[in-house]
This record gives structure tokens, sequence and C-alpha cells, in this order.
């Protein structure tokens, strides 16, 4: 029912921190950087939960009322969040090196 959502929830914190870290660096907004950062990693961590949960959703509704099969679909929810959490904090590193060589 919702297709591909859970990818999508996974990527959000990513592009949120891309776009709002570059814009704190340059000082157009009123956030902080350190806020920007907490943010981030505050909602990669409630949307993974919430992907997970439609990830899930999706697999029950798919099989129907048969016995579970296999779960491995799951499992590559977690991964995928994980893959992407450590870019985050890589992005999150690489813009704070920007911002102090700009001070």
């Amino acid at each position: 029912m919702f297709g591909i959502s859970p990818l999508i929830l996974i990527i959000l914190p990513l592009l949120f921190q891309i776009i709002f870290g570059r814009k704190a660096i340059a000082e157009s907004i009123t956030l902080g950087f350190g806020t920007i950062s907490m943010i981030s990693i505050i909602l990669q961590i409630a949307l993974t939960i919430l992907a997970f949960l439609i990830a899930s959703n999706n697999f029950q509704e798919q099989l129907q009322g048969q016995p579970y099969r296999c779960g491995m679909g799951l499992i590559g929810i977690f991964a995928f969040s994980f893959l992407f959490t450590i870019i985050l904090v890589i992005v999150i590193i690489v813009q704070y090196f920007i911002k102090r060589s700009y001070e």
C-alpha cells in the first residue's frame, strides 16, 4: 500500500542535513549548526522506526493471512538505515569542518 515510502523516509534526514546544514553554515537561518545536526540525528532514528513499521505493515498485507515466510526485507530496511546513518554522520563532520574553516 505504501510502496517506496519506507525508503524515502530513511533518506529524508540526510537531505534535511544537506540543505539546512548549508544554510546554517551561511547563517541565512536562525537555527544553529548544532541544532540542525541534532534534529537530523533524531529524525534519522524516529523515521527509521516509522519506516520499519510501514514496511512491516506492507509485509503483513502482502501475506493476506498466510503464515510468515521470510523477513529479510525488514532486515534490509535496517541495513539501509544504518548505511544512511553513517553517511549522515560523515556529512555532519564534513559540514562542521567547512563551518570551522569559514570562521
